[in-house]
């Protein structure tokens, strides 16, 4: 909130003369009241047709209908209506008790933080005006609340010839730091006022039940309020009876529709056996485009699946995995916050039409999984390979140098080999054992597998029918979609009533439950090649972490990595960043499907390394290759020449292919030239190894020992002592706000970053909502295009990455 909102107000209050005559504007205690307190103690006030700073903590849209009355519907009296959204309201209503009747007129509009809003209003007047002198005039107010316990408003209200003004203050303080109980007071200030002449007000406001509040109010002229308001859910009302020291009492009323509210119902009519549907069948993305992207975010599907747990209705989710393309450490993540869901006494359906390995981690999770009768799971296991392109380059005349001093190191033999290497052999059969490990100790642990059986499984994997995957216990009953509810309601006992994730009641807490600013975690996903502009867009996100540093509502950082690396200077500029916001705060990383070479280099600074079992990471290590043409030219029929002048100068250059836009070195390089290239190649080597014993607290030659390019599943990693624990991305969250401090009960804000952006025809086609269009989780098609284009665009440059082909469909399927 910027500081001239905070204190104008305040300005006006302090400048007003003393004791007012009711004119150029209905004065506060009048035109307030409909309001059962003060505007800052309860909700939203009157919409902000008190205190236009309300309208920052409405979070859906509200219509109110209030009256007064000697009886409940006696109509010659005042009534007034609200149309109210986040930041915006517009009031109308007509007042009749006077001479003559008043049609009254007011918009406003708010905004601000949890710990400072500020609002702006203009009201205007029709009728009979000119008994009273009602004028046009603007208020400008705001609401202060430091902490849970104090909220302080403000409002300073001016007619548009400046003749009359009033300000107004008002205090409230609750005691638990919550709606249980609220104790406020205000006092209003006018024009032709003295100060011990102004008008005040004193009373509390309790909750005694989910949304049933009882207020109580005491004002300077002897009058006295108590009040009653009941929430319904989605709608409510309230009454007040006000008994006047002298004149007629009379009573107030007012109904409201519109968002959702804390209500008694729902706490007593708690079934526990609702239906959340959480459906899978599309890709799965880190962040989305909004209201015309179909895909779900990987953050709201495991927050939908924590807020079902959390939720006393919610007796069942349902995972429908139809069409589902979700990476296996995504799936892995989904899968631990369906176990703790399940882990609480709640069950777990899964439907599954076709699918793979990933959807058989998947069913681990679940009490039944329902398989389509026509369809099959297809479960060979893992395998990790390459196409390797040595002697086909050699047959074309394409000369492949690769600079490569580490055992580990592979990324580039498939260009210059014919088979795999022993190294490599023995790290990918590393892997992917560790994968088969993982799935069969799930499937043991959540679907009484044992590991004979899973192993029989797997061996007859691709032939399995639905009634093979019936007798293996692989699959509960064979039924299809359109039959869920029979299912739904032999599980149950009852008619399966749905939820849909944003009816969950953790998700849609009102925000007047907990005054104060909420505390700020950031999530900032880092994924693709590490490059400074782009795939990871190193240089904005170095740039987003200095900002997030000195932030100080931000209290810890969550960096999603997920890539397999890239370009050195681009990994260290993000890396030196997360290294420098780990002092000022806490850092904790979630690793996603890849975070190898470059995206290890960027992680490995944070205070905490989370990774999923099934992460692939490590590959510390740098490596280069080097294409040229030797002999490709001749068989095109294709010559260069040149003029240069420097010793290497024409080693960059070479014949350019045609229509596919890439060059080829003329020559080889000198054994100079080649030794000047490794002996930058050991200087980046010995900087990441240095680096990385030092963010792991390790000595350099214990680093040694564990990198030489090596790349390890999470679990591989977590017993190296290269991560920290294994974990999904909320796993990484709930770390971050315990190392922040951040209590449990008090609200926490998670910001993303960066913002999602077109940036590609890809993602363009996805916002138009086309069929097949790929998801940016990591894309792998760019990446394969973006790898074989920096082969040659770098030229035996020193690189910290890792090949495609680790991470292809196979290792996953």
């Amino acid at each position: 909130m910027p500081r001239r909102l905070t204190i104008l107000p305040l300005l006006v209050c302090a400048s007003l003369p003393v004791l007012a005559e009711q004119t150029g504007f209905q004065r506060y205690y009048q035109q307030n009241e409909f309001s059962l307190t003060s505007p800052g103690a309860m909700k939203f006030g009157l919409y902000g047709y008190d205190n236009p700073a309300g309208l920052h903590y409405l979070t859906e849209g509200d219509v109110t209908v209030n009256w007064t009355s000697d009886d409940f519907l006696y109509d010659d009296q005042r009534w007034n209506a609200t149309l109210a959204a986040p930041g915006v309201s517009f009031s109308f209503g007509r007042d009749n008790r006077g001479t003559g009747s008043i049609r009254e007129y007011k918009l406003a509009f708010g905004g601000g933080t949890d710990a400072s809003a500020g609002g702006l209003s203009i009201g205007w007047y029709s009728g009979d005006t000119e008994s009273q002198d009602l004028r046009t005039h603007f208020t400008l107010g705001t609401i202060n609340r430091p902490n849970r316990y104090t909220s302080i408003g403000l409002t300073g209200t001016l007619a548009t010839d400046t003749q009359y003004y009033q300000g107004v203050v008002d205090v409230a303080v609750r005691p638990f730091g919550n709606e249980a109980l609220t104790v406020f007071a205000d006092y209003a200030l006018g024009n032709d006022e003295d100060f011990e002449d102004g008008h005040w007000s004193a009373g509390a406001a309790t909750e005694v039940m989910p949304g049933i509040r009882l207020t109580g109010r005491y004002f300077d002229t002897g009058t006295v309020t108590a009040g009653l308001q009941v929430s319904l859910g989605h709608t409510g009302f309230s009454a007040q009876s006000h008994q006047l020291d002298e004149g007629d009492n009379y009573q107030s009323y007012s109904l409201r529709a519109g968002g959702w509210d804390r209500n008694v119902f729902d706490a007593w009519s708690t079934r526990g056996d609702d239906v959340l549907e959480l459906t899978l069948n599309d890709e799965m993305a880190y962040q989305t485009f909004g209201l015309f992207d179909r895909r779900r975010s990987l953050l709201d599907t495991l927050r939908y699946i924590d807020a079902a747990r959390l939720d006393d209705n919610i007796g069942v989710i349902v995972v429908n995995t139809t069409r589902m393309q979700v990476p296996a450490a995504m799936a892995w993540e989904i899968k631990t916050a369906l176990d703790e869901f399940r882990d609480s006494g709640k069950t777990v359906l899964l439907y599954i039409e076709d699918g793979g390995m990933t959807e058989l981690l998947l069913s681990s999770a679940a009490d039944e999984v329902i398989l389509d009768p026509m369809g099959s799971l297809t479960v060979p296991g893992f395998v990790s390979g390459s196409t390797y392109l040595g002697e086909l380059l050699a047959h074309w005349g394409i000369g492949v140098d690769e600079f490569r001093n580490l055992e580990y190191k592979t990324a580039f033999e498939s260009l210059s080999r014919s088979d795999m290497s022993a190294a490599d052999r023995v790290q990918r059969q590393a892997m992917i054992d560790s994968f088969y490990q993982l799935w069969q100790t799930s499937m043991a642990d959540g679907r009484n597998l044992s590991p004979n059986a899973f192993d029989q499984l797997i061996d007859r994997g691709l032939s399995l029918t639905a009634d093979d995957l019936l007798n293996m216990g692989v699959a509960d009953r064979l039924a299809r979609y359109s039959e869920l509810d029979d299912v739904l309601e032999d599980v149950t006992g009852t008619e399966p009533r749905r939820v849909e994730p944003d009816g969950l009641q953790v998700l849609r807490e009102p925000r007047d439950n907990q005054w104060g600013p909420a505390h700020r975690i950031a999530v900032v996903y880092a994924t693709g090649m590490t490059a400074t502009d782009s795939g990871m867009r190193t240089r904005e996100l170095a740039e987003s972490l200095r900002e997030l540093r000195e932030d100080d509502e931000v209290k810890a950082v969550v960096l999603r990595v997920d890539s397999p690396g890239g370009l050195i200077l681009a990994a260290d500029l993000l890396g030196q960043e997360v290294k420098l916001t780990q002092a000022e705060k806490p850092v904790v990383v979630s690793m996603g499907s890849l975070a190898t070479s470059g995206g290890y280099w960027v992680s490995m600074h944070a205070g905490t390394l989370v990774a999923a079992p099934n992460t692939i990471t490590g590959s510390i290590g740098v490596t280069g290759v080097r294409l040229w043409d030797d002999g490709l030219g001749d068989r095109l029929r294709l010559n260069s020449d040149s003029v240069s002048r420097g010793a290497s100068a024409d080693a960059t250059a070479g014949i350019g292919l045609p229509i596919a836009g890439l060059s080829l070195p003329s020559r080889d390089l000198t054994p100079e030239e080649r030794a000047g290239i490794m002996r930058r190649l050991d200087s980046y080597y010995d900087a990441f190894v240095t680096q990385a014993a030092e963010a792991r607290g390790i000595t350099v030659a214990e680093m040694r020992a564990l990198a030489a390019g090596r790349v390890y599943s999470g679990s591989d990693a977590l017993k190296a002592g290269l991560v920290d624990e294994l974990g999904s991305l909320t796993h990484a969250i709930d770390l971050a706000r315990k190392q922040a401090g951040i209590a449990d009960r008090d609200k926490v804000f998670l910001v993303e970053s960066p913002r999602p952006s077109v940036s590609s025809l890809q993602d363009l086609r996805y916002l138009m909502d086309v069929e097949g269009a790929e998801a940016l989780v990591f894309n792998r098609d760019l990446y394969r295009q973006q790898y074989l284009q920096d082969l040659v665009e770098h030229r035996g440059q020193p690189m910290v990455l890792l090949p495609y082909h680790y991470f292809e469909g196979s290792l996953e399927r």
